[in-house]
């Protein structure tokens, strides 16, 4: 069996973590992809006799393409046996690897705490990378993920779910969020690009302070100042936007819960009633 990586799936993730594993000097004996073309082997032909085998492909996919590679290796006559098969997902536990584990792999799970939109390759330096596996293989996987540069730590099997929401509200919603706010803003007569640099000052501030100087720190506004009559013409002006209305709220009754919100019991009443639920898109 050959030293190094194969990497089954160069996607957004996958580019980014090939480039890493080849500035560190990892070697990366093949690159498997759906079909073959230029460095890269369709998975049907790949030898997958690296050291570690590691699955870039999406969530729903993990599962069918460790019993793909179940099945090549089969078919070459070998088993997984002594290999590490490594998913990167951030939700699925070790468990979607289920077959690979039955032929005979060890597996685990590294889920890279960043964002993949594109292709573009993304430096992993001091990029957080939460590891699901045994100790022996956790220390190992700690060193690889240590040499890309990036800082391991560990992930419990059982809490896999909760890690991955935290990670979904941090950042694709959070996308969310902020493109909910020009949407608003755009009401307003803004155009796209005055919508977009508005919000844009507003939630850099925002972002800022919060890591500098915490949540409680950075929060300011009619919530902090138990400004209710404001929240009152608030809700009343997103009844005719109700999936924004619907956003606001969800986010103040967790401000009123967690932050240093004034006239709380007020507040908390207030957000409590029916706004006139209803159904339908921002209309821009």
């Amino acid at each position: 069996m050959k030293t190094g990586v194969a990497l089954i799936g160069p996607g957004n993730w996958g580019s980014s973590l090939l480039s890493a594993l080849r500035s560190a000097g990892v070697p990366v004996r093949e690159v498997v992809g759906k079909k073959r073309r230029r460095g890269v082997v369709a998975l049907a032909s790949a030898e997958l006799d690296a050291q570690i085998l590691w699955l870039c492909v999406p969530d729903g996919a993990i599962a069918a393409t460790a019993a793909e590679m179940v099945e090549r290796r089969r078919a070459q006559g070998k088993t997984l046996r002594g290999q590490l098969v490594v998913h990167s997902s951030g939700a699925l536990t070790v468990d979607a690897l289920a077959v690979a584990r039955k032929a005979g792999a060890v597996v685990a799970s590294v889920h890279p705490v960043m964002s993949f939109p594109t292709h573009k390759v993304v430096n992993l330096r001091d990029v957080l990378f939460g590891v699901e596996a045994q100790p022996p293989v956790r220390r190992r996987l700690y060193a690889l993920i240590r040499k890309l540069g990036g800082q391991p730590f560990a992930v419990q099997s059982v809490k896999k779910a909760l890690y991955h929401a935290a990670g979904t509200l941090a950042s694709p919603l959070l996308v969310s969020e902020l493109s909910a706010a020009m949407a608003t803003a755009r009401l307003v007569g803004l155009s796209q690009n005055e919508a977009r640099q508005w919000v844009g000052t507003l939630a850099q501030a925002t972002v800022r302070n919060v890591f500098l100087h915490g949540e409680a720190k950075s929060f300011s506004g009619p919530f902090a100042r138990g400004d209710v009559a404001t929240i009152r013409l608030h809700l009343k002006a997103l009844a005719e936007h109700p999936i924004v209305a619907d956003l606001y709220r969800a986010l103040a009754k967790y401000a009123v819960d967690a932050l240093p919100v004034a006239r709380r019991s007020e507040m908390r009443l207030l957000l409590a009633k029916d706004a006139g639920k209803k159904t339908g898109r921002v209309r821009h």
